[in-house]
């Protein structure tokens, strides 16, 4: 009896093929596992004494981690505090970002206005700066007419500073060209130095002969001065001590060119009499000089130099 071709059968027949082939190529493997799971037990051996320490450590772990987590628990709360503070800030920050963002547009608009005009400028430019060669060929020019006429200047500011001592002293000379009885005289024993009209008013002799020393002899002032200046500083120095009005007074002597101020400073006592700081600034030619003397009264009513 001829048996029908069951494909069930060869297909189980194929698979036990194919099982028994892997099976035969598992086992060319099997010496190389073999060698593997000896190598893993030899490190398995060597690592095991190792084991308790690494259980250790890990507990130790364990314990380090379970303090962070304690140290952040408390910590947690302080940080979502300020965190909480700080939202006002960020929202107002957030505010003030779309306020600034709202504003770009128009800064990008003025920055380009600002381009429009530094262009405008760029183009002007060549001519401002023939302009201003012109005012710079100008400027060289009057800088030169004022060189030349610099010396002129100097001669003209020293005429304008002369005319502001003499000025004052004009107007004053005609105010204190009469003082009392105690101080000019008209006797016989006066000493005339010279007339009204050259600047020197006749003092009596005795009140001359009080003031001779309201220059000292070893002063500049004494080489420089000349007889009618100092005839001149008394006269005004009696004039100024006897006013109690004046503090101030000046002289000039044209003849000369010499002239110089006279100014009242504090007030002292000396052998129970009363006295006063004369300051006295002469002036002649381009030098000067500062003398201060001590002007007394007398029981007569007469001032001295002390």
């Amino acid at each position: 009896m001829i048996k029908k071709f069951s494909p069930s059968q060869t297909l189980l027949a194929l698979a036990i093929a194919f099982l028994a082939l892997s099976l035969f190529k598992f086992t060319l493997y099997v010496p190389a596992i073999i060698s593997v799971i000896e190598k893993t037990i030899k490190t398995v051996d060597s690592v095991s004494p190792r084991v308790e320490d690494i259980i250790d450590e890990v507990a130790l772990v364990r314990l380090e981690i379970s303090k962070v987590r304690e140290l952040v628990s408390q910590q947690t709360p302080v940080i979502l505090a300020q965190v909480q503070a700080s939202l006002p800030v960020v929202q107002q920050v957030v505010v003030e970002s779309e306020y600034y963002s709202r504003q770009l547009p128009t800064v990008l608009s003025q920055l380009a206005s600002i381009e429009q005009q530094i262009e405008q400028l760029q183009k002007s430019i060549p001519a401002v700066l023939k302009r201003i060669d012109a005012v710079v060929e100008t400027t060289n020019n009057t800088t030169t007419e004022v060189a030349q006429w610099r010396p002129h200047s100097i001669r003209y500011l020293e005429e304008i500073e002369l005319s502001r001592d003499y000025i004052p002293q004009y107007l004053s000379r005609i105010e204190n060209t009469i003082v009392n009885a105690k101080t000019i005289g008209s006797e016989a024993s006066s000493g005339l130095v010279s007339g009204f009209f050259k600047g020197v008013i006749s003092l009596p002799f005795e009140m001359v002969s009080g003031l001779t020393g309201i220059v000292d002899v070893d002063s500049r002032s004494a080489k420089y001065l000349t007889a009618q200046d100092v005839a001149l500083m008394q006269e005004k120095v009696v004039t100024l001590l006897n006013d109690s009005n004046q503090t101030k007074s000046l002289w000039q002597n044209v003849k000369s060119g010499n002239r110089g101020t006279i100014m009242k400073g504090k007030t002292t006592k000396r052998n129970k009499k009363q006295c006063i700081n004369v300051i006295f600034k002469n002036y002649f030619g381009k030098d000067k000089e500062t003398l201060t003397e001590i002007m007394c009264i007398d029981e007569k009513g007469l001032w001295k130099v002390m």
